[in-house]
């Protein structure tokens, strides 16, 4: 054992990052910026995404180190560009799970996990200035998929108790009301349509073995 190869960490991860955007290092990774790293992000999210579904550790371990890649990439891009730091990063998000869990490390009570999404959100809320709650739908990324920030958005709404039909007699408004039903019913209407579609998949390529 004493023999045993030692295992790479996270600094050494940032190190080789490092070393492949020096002037001498990889030509590829030197060109990019974080506007060419944007796709990348998102598409490297998803596919983590798949992979935590798939029960296979190593797939996940895989899967999430390209995830993790971005955010290493992006950092060094940041620390050459006088911006950040991955120490700036990993500073934001201690700094960000102290404060949003009080429960935790304050002395507020919160006993269900309904209660720490409570805590959460007027946490931002404030954070954000006090924003009213259609002020903080403006926060909700325009980067995400339609389907999912439909959710959080009448999520919002909801909390603050409205509830009442919309018509704006645009041709995305029977979607909209049908994530309001799904999320009414408890479901995910991103996870319910890519499970849908998956079964059509399914469904046509016995259509087409049968033609």
């Amino acid at each position: 054992m004493e023999n045993e190869a030692k295992k790479r960490d996270f600094y050494d991860f940032c190190a080789i990052i490092e070393r492949l955007r020096a002037p001498d290092g990889c030509p590829w990774d030197r060109e990019q910026t974080h506007a060419s790293l944007k796709k990348h992000m998102i598409e490297e999210a998803y596919e983590a995404a798949e992979a935590l579904e798939s029960g296979d550790g190593a797939k996940m371990a895989d899967e999430l180190g390209d995830v993790l890649l971005q955010v290493v990439l992006n950092a060094q891009i940041g620390k050459e560009n006088g911006e950040f730091t991955i120490d700036d990063v990993t500073e934001a998000v201690c700094e960000k799970m102290v404060v949003r869990h009080p429960h935790i490390f304050g002395d507020v009570k919160a006993d269900t996990s309904a209660e720490v999404l409570d805590n959460w959100e007027e946490i931002k809320r404030r954070e954000r200035g006090g924003k009213s709650v259609g002020g903080t739908m403006d926060d909700v990324s325009l980067a995400l998929p339609a389907l999912t920030r439909a959710e959080k958005i009448y999520k919002k709404a909801i909390k603050a108790g409205v509830d009442t039909p919309f018509d704006d007699g645009s041709n995305g408004i029977g979607l909209f009301r049908e994530t309001a039903r799904l999320v009414a019913l408890g479901l995910d209407p991103e996870e319910e349509l890519r499970k849908t579609l998956l079964n059509f998949i399914n469904f046509f390529k016995k259509f087409e073995e049968n033609t």
